[in-house]
C-alpha cells in the first residue's frame, strides 16, 4: 500500500498501534491524531486513529532507509529523529458539543515511538503509563504481526503494586520478541499483570481497521486545488496531461482520476460561490 522500506515499515507500524492504543475504548466519537515531526530522513509520521479501531497513517520518505542498530534491529530511532510530536484528541459526536479538541505537543525523547508517547502522556496529560510496540516482519519485508499494550496507573495505586508492575514490565522483554514467539495480546497482559489479576480472558476486545479512505474526500481536495489553480492553470494542466487529472490519498495510496467534464464543472462551482460571496 505504502511501498515502504524496512525501517519505515516498523516506524509506521508502531505509530499506528501507538494511535490505537490511545483512540480505542474511548467515549463514543473519540479519535486521536499523532503527528512525528521528525528532523531524521523519515521526515513526517502521522496516524489519524479512533475509539472503533480504525486507523490510517502515512510517512514523508517511506522509501528512505537508514543502516540497522548494532543489534540487527531497525534503527527507528534515528530515523525518526529529533523534533516533536502533536497529539490532538477530538470528538465528532454530534451529542457532545460542549467537547473542544484537545491539542498536545512535546519534544521526541527517543523516536522509538513507545517512548515518545509515552512521555507524552507524563508531560502533557500527566497520565503515567507504560507502553510497548512491537512490529514483526516476514523475511520479504511485509508485517506478518503488530501489536501493542498501554498500561496506566490509576493516581491510588499502592507503592507494592507499583514495584510489582515495575517489576513485571522490566521481565517483559521486547514486545517484538513476544509478539514472534506467538504471545498474544491476552498473555502479555498476563504477564504485566502477573501477581496482581487474574487475567482469564479480555473484557473488552475489538479488530482493527485500515481507514476510513472515503472516495468523497479525494473529490474535496480536488475541489480545493481547483479553487487555488484558476481556470487558466487548470486548464493548462488538463491540456498536459490528455484532458485528465489524478488525485492520491496519501493514507491509502488510492488514486482517484476527473476528466475534463468533471473538472470544468468543480471549476463552475468554485468561481460561483467565489462571486456569491464578493456580492
Amino acid at each position: 500500500r505504502h511501498n515502504l522500506s524496512l525501517t519505515a515499515t516498523v516506524a509506521l507500524g508502531r505509530s499506528l498501534v501507538g494511535g490505537l492504543l490511545l483512540a480505542a475504548f474511548k467515549a463514543e466519537g473519540d479519535a486521536v491524531q499523532l503527528k512525528f515531526s521528525g528532523r531524521g530522513p523519515l521526515g513526517d509520521i502521522m496516524v489519524i486513529a479512533d475509539q472503533k479501531g480504525m486507523v490510517k497513517g502515512r510517512i514523508s520518505n517511506p522509501q528512505f532507509e537508514v543502516p540497522p542498530r548494532a543489534d540487527g534491529a531497525p534503527d527507528v530511532g534515528s530515523a525518526v529523529g529529533k523534533g516533536a510530536l502533536e497529539v490532538v484528541r477530538s470528538n465528532t459526536n454530534p451529542y457532545m458539543p460542549f467537547y473542544k479538541p484537545y491539542t498536545g505537543v512535546v519534544p521526541i525523547s527517543t523516536g522509538e515511538i513507545a517512548e515518545d508517547i509515552a512521555f507524552y502522556l507524563a508531560s502533557s496529560e500527566q497520565t503515567s503509563s507504560a507502553i510497548g510496540l512491537g512490529v514483526v516482519l516476514n523475511p520479504d519485508g511485509t508485517v506478518k504481526k503488530a501489536g501493542g499494550w498501554h498500561l496506566q496507573v490509576l493516581p491510588l495505586a499502592s507503592e507494592g503494586t507499583l514495584v510489582m508492575l515495575e517489576t513485571n514490565i522490566q521481565n517483559l522483554g521486547s514486545t517484538t520478541d513476544l509478539l514472534s514467539e506467538g504471545v498474544s495480546t491476552l498473555g502479555i497482559s498476563r504477564l504485566l499483570l502477573d501477581g496482581l489479576a487474574d487475567v482469564e480472558d479480555a473484557t473488552f476486545s475489538l479488530v482493527p481497521k485500515y481507514g476510513p479512505c472515503e472516495e468523497s474526500d479525494l473529490e474535496s481536495r480536488m475541489v480545493r486545488a481547483i479553487a487555488a489553480l484558476g481556470r487558466e492553470e487548470a486548464e493548462s494542466l488538463l491540456e498536459e496531461n490528455d484532458g485528465m487529472v489524478e488525485i492520491r490519498c496519501d493514507f491509502c495510496s488510492h488514486t482517484r482520476q476527473f476528466n475534463r467534464e468533471e473538472v470544468m464543472a468543480m471549476l463552475e462551482t468554485v468561481e460561483k460561490a467565489s462571486a456569491s460571496r464578493s456580492s
